[in-house]
């Protein structure tokens, strides 16, 4: 009975493994504080260490960031000769961006790295869309190019697509995500694979706005695809604007460390996403 227990893993050892590399730290007063004075004093030590040190201390807040690359690992073929050779070639600078994403255990990071997957498309889709909508406008039979109000309603058309800035010409990012993700997502099996990594995330993006950036819920499931994809790229693009944008007088925006544990539960979202994606615009080799 003895031997059998020295050979299963001890509680201890597998929270050992997972907390390998990791410190805490203690923060003690003689007089009494709130939490939020203790939270103040760990972030100034913390601050003090990193700026003499020159050494990235990062607080791990919830206990789920440290489970998640187990629960990728668990859908994958981890072992190295299980791993067929690549059948297909993919764009280079998707590939760099998506292995930054792997490659930190920063949130923030992932979620951007990976967001950056979807946007190396926003334009060219975008522009695709709007040669389309223009041609559908001067091919249609009601459409005269003899007819100053054809022509006018032509050029508003197009005003309210694109916008003139510092000599160059800018457009509706927001659009230009939810037409890269109607072009490259497959909402099917986006859940398939959401369910297979953490079964409570639908409800989660049903029924849970994401409160540092106000970005609005989005059921996955629904049976209207369009108005997936619309609230699916208002979630993901209100997340991002909150991490890019953090001046002060902004009302919605992300703080490191403090909103990880409500951002972890949107990078499964957007790495499943940028893997269609990358899947999507790949050769066969």
């Amino acid at each position: 009975m003895s031997s059998m227990l020295e050979d299963e893993p001890c509680g201890f050892d597998v929270l050992k493994r997972f907390l390998a590399g990791r410190l805490t730290l203690k923060v003690t007063s003689d007089s009494k504080r709130t939490s939020t004075e203790f939270d103040k004093f760990s972030s100034a030590f913390l601050f003090n260490i990193s700026y003499n040190t020159d050494s990235a201390l990062v607080q791990q807040r919830d206990f789920d960031e440290l489970l998640r690359t187990g629960r990728i690992t668990r859908t994958r073929r981890s072992n190295i000769d299980e791993i067929d050779p690549p059948r297909r070639t993919y764009v280079p600078d998707l590939i760099h961006h998506y292995q930054l994403a792997v490659g930190t255990e920063n949130p923030m990071l992932e979620y951007i790295s990976y967001y950056h997957v979807a946007e190396h498309f926003f334009e060219s889709i975008f522009t695709e869309a709007l040669v389309e909508q223009v041609k559908s406008k001067i091919t249609h039979p009601d459409f005269s190019y003899k007819r100053k109000k054809d022509i006018s309603s032509l050029i508003r058309d197009i005003g309210k697509s694109i916008k003139m800035r510092d000599e160059g010409v800018t457009f509706n990012e927001q659009e230009g995500l939810r037409l890269t993700l109607k072009k490259h997502v497959n909402i099917c099996d986006l859940v398939v694979k959401l369910n297979e990594y953490d079964n409570s995330l639908i409800q989660h993006y049903r029924t849970s706005a994401v409160p540092f950036s106000g970005a609005q819920v989005v059921n996955l499931e629904g049976d209207d695809e369009e108005l997936i994809f619309k609230h699916l790229a208002s979630r993901i693009y209100k997340n991002r604007n909150s991490i890019v944008h953090s001046k002060e007088s902004e009302k919605s925006k992300y703080t490191p460390f403090r909103d990880d544990k409500t951002l972890v539960k949107e990078v499964p979202l957007i790495r499943f996403i940028s893997e269609q994606i990358i899947f999507s615009t790949s050769s066969i080799a």
